[in-house]
C-alpha cells in the first residue's frame, strides 16, 4: 500500500505518524513545499510576545526524525496536478524546478490554508507582516522586540488577530485593533459572548475599533500611518489577520467536491468525494454537530 501525503505541518505529519505506527509496511510518502515541517503554528503568538523564544519550540519532530520511522518524507517538493482517475500526481521540486510523476493508491490532501490579504493600498510596506508561518513569527518578533516599535496596528479580531493582541500587550505596546464588522470574533460566538470579550479587550487599553475598514498605509518605506473610512492612525508595525484561504487551487480540474472558498469537503472519517483521497485540517471542512453542515472552521 503506498499512501502519498500532501502537506507536512499538523495534519499531515500527524497522520503519517501515526499511519507508519499502525501500518509499518506501508510506504508512506510526504511532499512539502518547504522545509518546516510539524509546526505548530498555534504557538505562533506566544513566541512573538515573548512567552517563550526558541521558535524550535512550535517543532515537534525534526524532519530527520520522521525519516528514522521509514516516512519517506521530500521538503521543498510542491504537488501541482492531481489525475485522480490515474491515481497519479505530479510534483515540482523546487530546488531543481523539475516536475515528476507519482502513483497512489490513497492520497492524504493537508496542504492547510494562507492568509488572505485584504486590498489595502501600500499593504507591502515594511513593517507590515501576517501571521501565519514560522517566517512570519520570527519577522513579527523581531519588529516588536524593536524599541523604536510603540504604535501597533491589527487588522482583524479573529482568534490571531486577538492572540496578537495578547502578545503585543505582554510586551508593553500600544495597540489598536481594526475590525470590519460590528463584533469581534463574530464568525465564531454570539453576541452574548463577544460583548463580554469586548469589555474585557477594552479593560487592558486596547483601542478597539469596530466597523472600521483600513483602505490604506500610508509611508516612504515602511508604514507609518493607517487610513480608514473614519480616521488616520500613527502605526510602527502592522500586523494583518483578516482570516485564510485553503491551500487547494491546484485540485480546480478534480471532481473533489469544495466549498465557494475552496474547502475541501469531507465526512467525519476525512474522506472526500473521491474514493481513496482524504483532506484534514485547514484545507478541509468539518461538519457542524448542530446543524449537519460542512463548515470551515480553521
Amino acid at each position: 500500500m503506498r499512501v502519498i501525503i500532501v502537506g507536512a505541518v499538523a495534519a499531515g505529519m500527524s497522520a503519517a505518524a501515526k499511519l507508519k505506527r499502525m501500518q509499518p509496511e506501508y510506504d508512506v510518502v510526504v511532499y512539502e513545499k518547504t522545509d518546516v515541517v510539524s509546526f505548530g503554528a498555534c504557538g505562533l503568538p506566544y513566541f512573538v510576545g515573548g512567552f517563550f523564544d526558541d521558535a524550535n519550540n512550535m517543532i515537534a519532530r525534526s524532519p530527520e526524525k520522521f525519516r528514522e520511522t521509514g516516512i519517506n518524507l521530500n521538503v521543498f517538493h510542491e504537488v501541482v496536478k492531481v489525475d485522480t482517475t490515474a491515481k497519479k500526481i505530479t510534483v515540482r521540486n523546487l530546488e531543481t524546478n523539475t516536475e515528476f510523476e507519482d502513483s497512489y493508491d490513497k492520497l492524504m490532501i493537508a496542504t492547510g490554508a494562507s492568509s488572505i490579504i485584504p486590498p489595502i493600498k501600500n499593504v507591502k510596506l515594511d513593517n507590515v507582516s501576517t501571521l501565519k508561518t514560522m517566517e512570519d513569527g520570527i519577522k513579527v518578533k523581531e519588529l516588536l522586540n524593536k524599541e523604536e516599535n510603540q504604535k501597533i496596528a491589527i487588522i482583524g479580531a479573529g482568534f490571531i488577530g486577538l492572540e496578537a493582541v495578547e502578545a503585543a500587550k505582554h510586551l508593553g505596546k500600544e495597540v489598536r485593533v481594526f475590525q470590519s464588522e460590528g463584533r469581534v470574533l463574530a464568525q465564531v460566538f454570539d453576541k452574548e459572548i463577544t460583548d463580554v470579550l469586548e469589555e474585557e479587550i477594552k479593560k487592558h487599553n486596547v483601542d478597539l475599533r469596530l466597523e472600521e475598514l483600513v483602505s490604506e498605509l500610508v509611508g516612504e518605506t515602511k508604514v507609518e500611518k493607517i487610513i480608514t473610512n473614519k480616521g488616520e492612525y500613527e502605526a510602527d508595525v502592522v500586523i494583518i489577520a483578516t482570516g485564510v484561504r485553503p491551500n487547494t487551487a491546484f485540485l480546480k480540474d478534480t471532481s473533489i467536491e469544495m466549498l465557494p472558498n475552496g474547502a475541501i469537503i469531507v465526512d467525519e472519517f476525512g474522506r472526500t468525494s473521491v474514493e481513496d483521497i482524504y483532506a484534514a485540517g485547514d484545507c478541509a471542512t468539518i461538519q457542524n454537530i448542530v446543524t449537519g453542515q460542512d463548515s470551515y472552521v480553521p
